[in-house]
């Protein structure tokens, strides 16, 4: 799909480009371009550095899809290029790298998520360069469990006592913010409602910052799973208890007022304190967690 749509940007078929204006000069040079090297990555090679940014784009794309781990240099001079739908091509093949396992592509990528200005690319880089995986699996969802489920217990974590940061560089979980020894007490104190209106200073703030709270969970009775549920998240969200990644509701806008909840029967310590870490991004408007955020223990 990709290489059809960068075809049809060169040949002109697309009516919109957001690079240049279309005009039939540069039709006619995106035409020979791909008469001349097809899918060739050689011949491409040396478009690298055209001065249309569409031949550029698929002459990088060409080149790093035929190159592999061979065009991280390239791919790095790309990353410097005037126009940011150059710069995102780059980006994409960085992340075919990285999952590769290409350490040097991870690195770059990371950088990139915490420093680009162009939020498409940093929203790429962080996915690719997002090192916690887990699968949200909830004991109602569960195809293999044929019982009824019942709630056994449920209480609230309570609104206030939290503590807030704003991560603008989007790197507090290479600065441990989800660990359970991880200082935080220069940190603001928060509570539930979005964060444009706590007066700490973030009032138009955009971006990502971070919520701890700890509290005593109630004592151990017969279960099946133990869940924390949210009501209310502006507008995605990563979830840590005691330092242990638990997942992520991360769909975009559409998120900030969708319930969802994740596992922690593993995590939790039952009558004593535990550690909640939530990971917010907002990326415009309120932002913040903004509603409930509850306990269930399931049988």
């Amino acid at each position: 799909m990709f290489k059809k749509f960068l075809l049809a940007l060169l040949c002109g078929v697309c009516a919109v480009s957001v690079m240049q204006a279309t005009t039939p000069e540069a039709v006619a040079r995106r035409q020979k371009f791909t008469a001349e090297c097809g899918e060739n990555a050689d011949k491409a090679a040396k478009y690298l550095n055209d001065k249309d940014p569409e031949i550029r784009r698929y002459a990088l794309y060409l080149y790093a899809k035929d190159n592999g781990a061979k065009a991280f240099s390239k791919l790095q001079s790309a990353l410097k290029d005037s126009n940011d739908l150059v710069r995102l091509t780059a980006v994409s093949a960085l992340t075919e790298l990285a999952a590769k396992g290409n350490k040097d592509a991870e690195k770059t990528l990371a950088d990139i998520a915490a420093k680009d200005t162009y939020l498409p690319i940093r929203e790429l880089a962080g996915k690719a360069s997002w090192p916690f995986k887990r699968e949200i699996k909830l004991l109602r969802n569960d195809p293999g469990w044929d019982h009824e489920v019942i709630t056994v217990a449920q209480g609230k974590i309570e609104a206030d006592n939290w503590k807030i940061m704003a991560d603008p560089a989007q790197s507090g979980h290479r600065r441990n913010f989800y660990k359970v020894k991880f200082d935080d007490s220069k940190w603001s104190p928060a509570k539930y409602g979005y964060w444009e209106r706590l007066n700490i200073g973030m009032d138009d703030f955009d971006g990502i910052a971070w919520y701890r709270i700890r509290f005593k969970a109630p004592a151990k009775v017969a279960h099946n799973a133990f869940e924390i549920h949210f009501y209310g998240v502006d507008e995605s969200a990563w979830v840590w208890l005691n330092g242990t990644y638990l997942g992520s509701h991360d769909i975009g806008l559409a998120g900030h007022n969708k319930h969802f909840a994740v596992d922690a029967t593993k995590e939790v310590k039952f009558g004593k304190e535990n550690l909640l870490v939530v990971r917010v991004k907002d990326t415009g408007m309120a932002g913040g967690i903004w509603r409930d955020i509850k306990w269930e223990i399931l049988k």
